[in-house]
């Protein structure tokens, strides 16, 4: 009978190579120094975000020498993106840890020059939004249906094309307000300033920005109060466990225009729209589109137990004062492929009511 030792060794040996394989194809990032591209400027929501978990990173990257956080800001956002984007070979293992804003993608703004759908999706990070208004808003806000019964005031917002600028628009137009926009600032926190010194009255943030600087300098000194949440995409399930004390828009429009009242029309349904995609997804890490596909996977699954490290969790939660939700694999993927699937006449209706602002 002829020894099987040989065959053994063999096999063990290719068992051996194999593994040599997969464990160098599962260390794309190893000698390398990670760079992290945040869309807006530092100091900001995001950036604060962005170097918290820069900090965490490197210890689901094996042989990482260092995170090295990088602000790309400008164009509400969307210098960042593109230079992600359009990354060149040497930097195809960048990460963007972004605010996006699909309504861009949507409706074909120029200034974004990539496509979400043509970045490789990462994971997402579930955060609520809020709207809040002074409380000196003529003649005197109280509670949040008195919105409805104030005089013209101002809102500020950094541009007409800005997610966050259109959620907030259609919030106030479908609850029967009378405002003023102030565009051009570049980012939330100059937003919050001029609430501050009562340039505006009215302004939106997620919740980093309002728990780090919102509430404790305008909220809790009772210059402002909270005036809804965005509801969740399903508004069945009512507030965030995050802002229990703060009505959701539903919540509020039935305060405004009765009981048995449900909003409805195109501004109603753009809002949904709007909702489902940054509900679901408020923060995004994105790799570019020429990131090897064995570098996703390495960089997925690092943030996936990201967000399971108890070290991480108690850092964010002390930094952003809530805990991090992330949104990994499948679901965030599905998101992203809504983009590509709005009907044209929506999007025909979507650009003109930006375009009225203009």
């Amino acid at each position: 009978m002829p020894s099987i030792k040989p065959v053994l060794r063999s096999g063990l040996f290719c068992g051996i190579l194999l593994a040599a394989a997969n464990a160098a194809l599962a260390q794309q990032f190893a000698g390398q120094t990670v760079n992290v591209i945040v869309n807006f400027s530092a100091g900001g929501p995001t950036d604060v975000e962005a170097r918290v978990v820069a900090r965490h990173l490197p210890k689901y990257l094996p042989g990482v020498n260092s995170v090295v956080v990088r602000n790309v800001g400008g164009g509400g956002g969307n210098i960042g993106v593109n230079q992600l984007g359009e990354a060149s070979a040497r930097d195809r293992l960048t990460v963007g840890f972004l605010t996006w804003n699909p309504l861009n993608q949507i409706i074909q703004e120029p200034t974004l020059r990539v496509r979400y759908n043509d970045l490789k999706f990462i994971a997402g990070m579930r955060q609520t939004s809020l709207i809040y208004i002074r409380r000196d808003t003529a003649p005197g806000i109280s509670k949040s249906a008195d919105v409805a019964k104030a005089r013209l005031f101002r809102l500020g917002v950094m541009g007409p094309t800005n997610i966050t600028t259109l959620r907030v628009r259609l919030a106030l137009d479908l609850l029967g307000a009378k405002y003023e926009t102030i565009q051009g600032y570049k980012g939330l926190r100059d937003i919050d300033t001029a609430m501050l010194q009562g340039d505006i009255q009215v302004s939106t943030n997620s919740l980093p920005g309002y728990f780090t600087f919102a509430k404790p300098n305008l909220v809790d000194k009772g210059i402002v109060l909270p005036l809804l949440q965005f509801d969740r995409a399903d508004v069945s399930l009512g507030r965030s466990p995050d802002l229990p004390d703060v009505p959701t828009f539903y919540e509020v429009y039935k305060d405004v225009w009765g009981k048995e009242a449900t909003p409805s029309g195109q501004k109603w349904q753009a809002l949904q729209l709007l909702t489902q995609l940054v509900d679901t997804m408020y923060r995004t890490a994105f790799m570019p589109p020429n990131a090897p596909a064995a570098a996703v996977e390495e960089m997925r699954g690092a943030f996936e137990k990201l967000g399971k490290d108890p070290e991480f969790i108690a850092q964010y939660e002390k930094v952003v004062l809530t805990k991090p939700h992330f949104i990994v694999g499948a679901e965030g993927e599905r998101v992203v492929a809504e983009l590509v699937k709005v009907q044209p006449e929506f999007v025909s209706f979507l650009r003109k009511y930006i375009e009225s602002m203009k």
